[in-house]
């Protein structure tokens, strides 16, 4: 979608749940446990530092909130 330009919410949603999609394919899990994980799913909540690490992010930054759930 790099040449498409995104003109509104039902485009902007089409474009992040493909990345989504995407994101589960590269970790080889379905990609309904990055929703349970996004959503506060307790069944989502082992995916959470697989997904933050996958997306170069650094663990140290969500403590607080990795404390939380």
């Amino acid at each position: 979608m790099k040449n498409n330009r995104i003109s509104n919410l039902a485009e902007f949603r089409r474009w992040v749940k493909i990345r989504l999609v995407e994101l589960a394919r590269q970790m080889g899990i379905p990609h309904a446990r990055i929703s349970e994980a996004t959503h506060g799913k307790q069944s989502g909540n082992k995916y959470i530092i697989p997904i933050i690490e996958e997306l170069d992010g650094d663990v140290d930054d969500f403590k607080e909130f990795l404390k939380a759930i």
